[in-house]
């Protein structure tokens, strides 16, 4: 047996190992067919000329495509390999591993694995030759990683953008005794380093801030499934600012005329009206029925959206036009029960500008994309495979091109969605 069909063998091999240890490819291995076959004969190497995008991709994400020569038109004949071997992440497409979506003799085509690096060496072989391609030499950039750090026992909770762009985030230490809220604090939207003191004074409770936004004045509107709505503001403690009895508050946004929207788990969304915003405290509040537990809330476009579960059923994604600061019928927008993958709860919605819906579920992909009329988009089910994204997505915040989410798991990430969110509200 030649050298080289040899390394080829062993490279294989390297891979089936490598997939089984490290759970890089997620996929569950199945026979694969031997690379050496007396029959075929020897046929010209396969050689990689380039690929596109050119320079480098977005792992996960960017459909990738080899050019090149003596590949094959029968994909069960092609084996690629991209190995970053200063990390030791390798991503193997063969039968029964990650899929190549089409072949020709001078073209292959998959989506880019779920794996990063400045180098990673991208290698062709196939069945009809003893040798391998020479290594390429690709770039591939994280669509989704950890941002920023946190001490032990310390977990992030809701997130914003203040009227400087830079990232705001809820901390809390369920290691610490009594108060476990530490406060808000900035993290800078590049860096991820964390001030050093808070934006916001911790607030007596268990935990911290589910969801809060930056309203006129620089005050910070937040809720954390209480009947209060509390209001913030920089170097001081949180303050009930609106006590509705019976009410419950878990989510807020504010629309174009600054009119605060509020929801939970409750018989009615609130309105306080941009007037209210000016007091100390709310002695008036608007109320529009609407009998279900309300997890999150985005105004867009002329509606507000928001995720909802009503009674037993799975959540669903419902809207209802404001027309002179009334809130009209809702409608239901996305159905969850209409997504293959399952799930019960939609934890937290937002909008690209384009109107692209991005959602965090309990689904098995736990972060999907609706596009306008429905259609469900995959895009980051890799980085659960890859296990970089491990819990539903339970709050958002965009600055520039940029997403940002934290999890149920208590993580931040940076998610490139090559995208500008939709504009908000209640910074000025």
């Amino acid at each position: 047996m030649k050298k080289e069909l040899k390394a080829i063998l062993e490279a294989a091999a390297f891979a089936i190992i490598i997939a089984a240890s490290l759970n890089f490819s997620g996929c569950t291995k199945v026979d694969s067919p031997s690379l050496y076959n007396p029959s075929l004969g020897n046929a010209p190497a396969p050689v990689v000329d380039s690929l596109t995008p050119a320079g480098s991709a977005l792992a996960g994400i960017d459909t990738i495509t080899i050019y090149g020569k003596n590949f094959s038109t029968v994909i069960d004949s092609i084996q690629v390999s991209f190995i970053n071997y200063s990390t030791k992440a390798l991503a193997y497409y063969a039968r029964g591993f990650l899929p190549i979506i089409s072949a020709s003799p001078t073209r292959l085509v998959m989506i880019a694995p779920a794996i990063s690096g400045d180098t990673i060496q991208v290698r062709v072989s196939t069945l009809y030759s003893e040798y391998s391609s020479s290594t390429y030499n690709y770039r591939l950039i994280p669509a989704i990683a950890p941002f920023s750090t946190l001490a032990s026992g310390e977990s992030f909770y809701g997130i914003a953008v203040g009227s400087d762009d830079s990232l705001y985030a809820s901390i809390s230490n369920l290691n610490l005794s009594g108060t476990k809220d530490e406060g808000i604090f900035e993290i800078g939207p590049s860096s991820g380093i964390r001030a050093a003191s808070p934006y916001a004074n911790p607030t007596s409770g268990n935990i911290g801030w589910p969801d809060f936004k930056f309203g006129p004045s620089g005050y910070i509107y937040a809720a954390k499934g209480q009947r209060a709505v509390y209001r913030l503001q920089q170097g001081g403690s949180g303050a009930v600012w609106a006590n509705v009895t019976g009410a419950s508050f878990s989510t807020l946004d504010f629309d174009p005329n600054h009119n605060l929207w509020v929801g939970g788990n409750d018989k009615y969304i609130y309105k306080f009206s941009s007037v209210d915003l000016g007091l100390a405290t709310v002695t008036t509040v608007t109320k529009f029925p609407f009998v279900g537990n309300v997890r999150s809330m985005r105004y867009y476009n002329g509606y507000l959206y928001f995720a909802a579960n009503v009674g037993g059923s799975q959540s669903k994604v419902y809207r209802a036009p404001i027309v002179n600061d009334t809130l009209g019928t809702p409608e239901v927008y996305f159905d969850l029960s209409s997504d293959p993958t399952g799930g019960s709860n939609i934890y937290a919605i937002t909008f690209s500008a384009d109107g692209n819906m991005y959602a965090g579920t309990d689904s098995s992909d736990y972060l999907i994309v609706v596009h306008p009329g429905g259609t469900v988009d995959r895009r980051f089910s890799l980085y659960v495979t890859s296990k970089v994204l491990t819990s539903p997505c339970k709050s958002f915040a965009w600055i520039g091109t940029n997403l940002f989410a934290t999890t149920a798991a208590g993580d931040l990430l940076k998610i490139v969605a090559r995208k500008q969110g939709a504009p908000s509200y209640g910074i000025q």
